[in-house]
């Protein structure tokens, strides 16, 4: 404890307090808000380099030999920790190797430290760190080491790391891009001006104020790399990927400050000679940036063979946020692509119009032209089956049977193609009267049941409660019919349609039920389909267009009605058919249609 007495009034151990004092916050400051790899070995080296510091503080404040050299063996603690924990920081900085987390990189930071501090604390034994020959000479205040074999080998050793971080750092200079070199340049200086600074107090005896540099012009380099380390991005990842994503972008972004000019571009803007060729679209557009909200204000940018479209985007001021703006960015976005897929798909779907209006005026133009012959054939052959051209032989009376029953078929198919034209131009009038709804049921029932009977279906009207609509008698009674028809196609032989007519909530429901194979779920679209029809592997052949329904669906919402169906597969299908009951106080008897 002798060795502290008197040391409070030596200036030089206060300056070195003060020095070690700013290197501490330095540290604290770092490892709180500055995240870097490699920093608890940059705290290991701070605290190396404090130790030391203090150290040699102590040993310049000292008069005595013995404290002087009690010192300088403790500061063998901090002069063995400072090159290994840099050389490990080094390499964790630049790569962060995997090899760092394996134990035997925490026994070397233990290890060769406590090794140097006790072959110099053992020196007394055996002389080999500071011979016999160092002392204080006569009018000096500090010790003339005369170093040993074993000062050199600990001091080769250390070399060893040192050599090795800056062989480190050599080697990624070469493959680093530019925006690194400042900060390599910096971490090479670090480790090289320290190396020589200590070569040349080795060979050389050179010393500030009597005392090793080393630790003197480590802790500067390091002060300076701390700098660095604040105001450099070149290790930080988020301002790294920011840049990388800015210029590795496809759509050419320039950044406008709040005076109007360009300050940055990304490589994409740079590479399509947008300021050159678009020199006025562009000036045009900054001059109006305040004005301009919404890329549907901004005109496109035709550069070279390609078409921009301006995006532009406020950079409010993180100071002010609802002050001036700090700038804007414009991303212009390449819609080439865009317009001519837009440009592509309008023509198809004129060429699909056009091609639409053709095959319909050509159905339109045939179902006409085969109108008049079927009205004559139909005509002729009712005419020779009623017997008034004279008898007919059996035999012969079969065929024409056949006949007129394919003729009356093929007269409702081009009755109903031509109906199904006019419903899609919007060509088919409709009247708008009271009908009575249930009475046309129950004549649709009557009238289907020759033709139940010939399938073997019975038809059954169940609950029919009075119901009175306002729409037009015919196309609800083509409604009932197909509705009617195709229950009784679908139906299992045996079986029985029911007819039914509920009225509540000022709707009424026509509901027609079948007993038949049913309809798969999702098949909506094939059900009310033009043309279409559910397969039915399952039953005898239905022979029908595949239009009923779809008009039936046409007619029902050109009435303000709708057309739906609960099916199960095996059981049977309901279809419902509703309207809106009509106003019966402004209904009189006289005007019931049906």
């Amino acid at each position: 404890m002798t060795c502290f007495d008197g040391l409070v009034a030596e200036s030089t151990l206060w300056i070195v307090i003060g020095v070690s004092a700013v290197a501490a916050l330095v540290m604290f400051w770092t490892m709180k808000f500055q995240s870097f790899r490699g920093k608890r070995y940059y705290a290991l080296t701070f605290v190396a380099m404090i130790w030391t510091l203090l150290m040699i503080g102590l040993e310049a404040a000292s008069r005595t030999f013995p404290c002087q050299l009690q010192w300088a063996t403790l500061a063998w603690l901090g002069n063995g920790l400072v090159p290994v924990a840099w050389c490990f920081f080094v390499f964790a900085y630049i790569d962060n190797p995997a090899w760092l987390k394996k134990r035997w990189v925490a026994i070397v930071l233990f290890v060769v430290p406590m090794a140097s501090f006790l072959f110099a604390a053992t020196n007394q034994w055996h002389n080999l760190v500071y011979t016999e020959a160092s002392f204080i000479p006569p009018g000096k205040d500090y010790i003339e080491y005369a170093h040993g074999p074993g000062f050199f080998g600990i001091i080769a050793i250390l070399y060893t790391f040192v050599l090795t971080a800056l062989f480190c750092l050599v080697k990624t200079f070469t493959r680093a891009k530019r925006t690194a070199w400042p900060l390599l340049t910096m971490l090479i200086v670090i480790t090289t001006i320290p190396l020589t600074a200590n070569a040349a107090y080795v060979g050389l005896g050179f010393t500030i104020f009597g005392l090793d540099p080393t630790a003197f012009m480590f802790t500067l380099g390091i002060f300076a790399f701390t700098w660095m380390l604040v105001t450099n991005k070149a290790m930080d990842m988020a301002f790294v990927g920011q840049s990388v994503l800015f210029n590795t972008m496809s759509e050419p972004v320039v950044m406008i400050d709040r005076h109007r000019n360009i300050t940055l571009m990304n490589t994409a803007a740079k590479r399509s000679g947008l300021p050159h060729e678009s020199g006025p679209v562009l000036s045009k557009i900054i001059e109006n940036i305040e004005n301009l909200n919404t890329s549907e204000d901004v005109a496109h940018l035709t550069i070279g063979q390609r078409v921009y479209e301006p995006r532009i985007r406020e950079l409010e001021s993180p100071l002010d946020p609802s002050g001036a703006a700090l700038g804007w960015s414009i991303t212009f976005v390449d819609i080439t692509d865009r317009i001519a897929i837009s440009a592509a798909l309008e023509e198809a779907l004129r060429q699909a119009d056009e091609a639409n209006k053709a095959k319909d005026e050509f159905i339109s133009v045939v179902s006409h032209e085969l109108r008049t012959p079927l009205t004559s054939l139909t005509g002729g052959l009712t005419l020779a089956l009623s017997g008034r051209l004279g008898d007919v032989a059996d035999p012969i009376r079969s065929l024409l049977n056949i006949a007129h029953r394919n003729g009356v078929r093929l007269s409702r198919l081009v009755d109903n193609i031509l109906l199904v034209q006019k419903i899609d131009i919007d060509a088919l009038i409709l009247e708008s009267k009271p009908v009575d709804l249930g009475h046309l049921l129950e004549e649709s029932f009557e009238e289907n049941k020759m033709f139940a009977s010939k399938r073997g279906v019975q038809l059954a009207l169940g609950n029919i409660m009075p119901a009175v609509i306002t729409g037009d008698a015919f196309a609800i009674r083509q409604i009932i019919d197909n509705l009617i028809s195709n229950a009784i196609k679908f139906s299992n032989e045996n079986s029985v349609v029911e007819g039914t007519l509920i009225a509540m909530n000022g709707q009424v429901r026509l509901s027609i039920k079948n007993a038949g194979r049913g309809i798969p779920e999702g098949m909506e679209s094939q059900v009310f389909g033009r043309f279409e029809q559910v397969e039915n592997s399952g039953q005898s052949s239905t022979q029908g267009s595949g239009l009923g329904l779809h008009i039936s669906k046409k007619l029902a919402k050109q009435m303000s009605g709708d057309i739906s169906y609960e099916s199960q597969l095996d059981v049977g299908t309901t279809f419902h058919v509703e309207f809106l009951l009509a106003d019966q106080q402004a209904i009189e008897p006289a005007q019931l249609a049906g």
